[in-house]
């Protein structure tokens, strides 16, 4: 009686265990998919940022120099290839397409903030206000750069949170994550310096 006991015993242990490992791993998993769906998020919301970018280096409110100095850097940003961090995770998407890049997404996005902010300094923005479309073509960029932010915000915090679980003694013991490679974040000078609390600028994605 007593061996059939211990047996029972030792079987709703390792039952136990076995379902929380199986739980661990899908809890991986699903946080490596949220990861793929906010980088994909941010995707976009680079391609918007950009795409506003070029409009108002089109629209004829700016000077010359500054309006090239705009559209070379977006469409520097519209032509990029590769996924934007690479890290392996997407896998659709072949690893030496950012190996054969020749600067880094980051650096491509990096390099755009900063025109924008050389560009669009806060003379000129005094001076695309006057003109409606002048104020509209800002909007639109401002609005694009904030959600652009805020994407990249969503996306770290997913990263992070996928990489502690994956940190964690179990998970690595038992190799719950599979080949997955490790999330790493988009890490990026995103800073435009858009308005949030005064002027014409939403501030709201």
């Amino acid at each position: 009686m007593v061996p059939a006991v211990v047996v029972l015993v030792a079987a709703l242990v390792f039952l136990a265990i076995a379902w929380s490992a199986y739980a661990k791993a899908l809890r991986v998993d699903r946080l490596h998919r949220q990861v793929l769906g906010s980088r994909a998020t941010l995707e976009a919301q680079l391609v918007h940022r950009a795409q506003a970018a070029v409009d108002l280096a089109t629209s004829g409110l700016l000077d010359p120099a500054s309006a090239l100095l705009l559209s070379q850097a977006a469409h520097d940003a519209l032509d990029a290839e590769g996924p934007i961090v690479d890290d392996g995770l997407d896998t659709d998407t072949p690893a030496q397409l950012a190996g054969a890049a020749t600067r880094s997404r980051a650096r491509i996005e990096s390099d755009l903030s900063r025109v924008i902010r050389t560009v669009v300094d806060a003379p000129t923005r005094v001076e695309l206000g006057v003109d409606p479309r002048g104020q509209e073509a800002l909007d639109r960029l401002d609005r694009a750069a904030y959600r652009m932010v805020l994407a990249r915000r969503f996306h770290n915090t997913h990263v992070a949170e996928a990489r502690r679980l994956r940190a964690a003694l179990d998970v690595r013991v038992l190799h719950l994550a599979g080949h997955a490679p490790l999330p790493q974040t988009f890490d990026i000078d995103d800073s435009t310096d858009v308005p949030t609390v005064s002027g014409n600028t939403q501030a709201t994605p």
